[in-house]
C-alpha cells in the first residue's frame, strides 16, 4: 500500500500538468503566418508598348508620307484673256482709212478709200490682241501697245500694214447706216477723225460712192433729198454684216 500511494501522486500530478497544458495552448492566441506581398499586375509593370511598325510594303517602297503641300494654296492658274473695250483710227501703208472700235472684248473694223473701196470685219479684242474677219477671206490682226494699234490687213494676195491710235475721247468713232436704211438698198460707213472731219463709202444699189456728211448728233444725212439714217458701231457684231 505505501508504495502505491506514492505512484498514485505521480499519476495524479502528471494528469493535471496535462490538462494545465491544453487548457494553456486553447488560450494562447493563434499566430497569423505572414502571406506574400501581393505580386503586381502584368498590366501595372509592363513598360508602355512602343508604336507599331506598318508592314513592309511587298512593292519594297516606302510607305506614303502625307503631303507637304497640305493646307497650302494651290497653284496659280492662268487668268482669263481680259476684254478690251477702246476706239483707234488709223491709216494704212496703201492710202485707205482704218476704224476700230471694241466693247467688252467684241471688235468691229471698218477700211475705207472715202471712193469706193470698203471692207467690214468683225472678230475679238482681248489680252493685248485683235483678231477680226471679213467677206472674201479678209483678215485684220493687230497688237495693242501703249494704247496705240499695229497691226496687219489682208485681203485675198494683197497686205497692208497699218497704225492707229487710240480716241481720247469715248465719242464713237464709227457710223453705219441702220439694218432698216440697209433693207431699203443703201448702205454707208462713216469715220469720224480726230480733227473733226469724216470719210466714208455710200453704196446705193450695189453702186458705191464717197459717203455725204454725216451729222453725228442726229445720226442722219441726205441723200438725193431722202433721209438716211445711221447709228454709231459700238462693238455690235451685227453691225458689221
Amino acid at each position: 500500500m505505501k508504495r502505491i500511494t506514492p505512484l498514485l501522486t505521480l499519476l495524479t500530478g502528471a494528469g493535471t500538468a496535462a490538462v494545465l497544458f491544453a487548457m494553456s495552448a486553447q488560450a494562447a492566441p493563434r499566430t497569423v503566418q505572414p502571406t506574400a506581398a501581393a505580386t503586381p499586375s502584368a498590366s501595372a509593370t509592363a513598360p508602355p508598348a512602343a508604336p507599331s511598325t506598318p508592314p513592309a510594303d511587298p512593292t519594297g517602297q516606302p510607305p506614303a508620307q502625307p503631303s507637304e503641300q497640305r493646307g497650302r494654296p494651290g497653284a496659280p492658274t492662268t487668268a482669263p484673256a481680259a476684254p478690251v473695250t477702246a476706239n483707234w483710227t488709223g491709216r494704212l501703208d496703201g492710202g485707205a482709212t482704218v476704224a476700230i472700235t471694241a466693247t467688252k472684248g467684241t471688235a468691229v473694223a471698218y477700211v475705207c478709200d472715202g471712193r469706193r473701196l470698203e471692207i467690214w470685219l468683225r472678230g475679238t479684242a482681248a489680252d493685248g490682241r485683235l483678231k477680226l474677219t471679213g467677206k472674201k477671206g479678209a483678215t485684220l490682226t493687230a497688237t495693242i501697245g501703249d494704247g496705240d494699234l499695229a497691226g496687219e490687213l489682208v485681203v485675198g494676195d494683197q497686205r497692208w500694214t497699218f497704225t492707229a491710235k487710240a480716241g481720247a475721247t469715248p465719242a464713237p468713232v464709227l457710223y453705219r447706216a441702220t439694218a432698216q436704211t440697209r433693207r431699203t438698198g443703201v448702205d454707208g460707213g462713216w469715220i469720224m477723225l480726230p480733227d473733226g472731219s469724216q470719210i466714208g463709202v455710200l453704196t446705193r444699189d450695189g453702186s458705191p460712192a464717197p459717203a455725204p456728211p454725216l451729222d453725228p448728233a442726229f445720226g442722219t444725212t441726205i441723200v438725193d433729198g431722202s433721209t438716211v439714217t445711221a447709228e454709231p458701231v459700238a462693238g455690235v457684231p451685227e453691225t458689221a454684216e
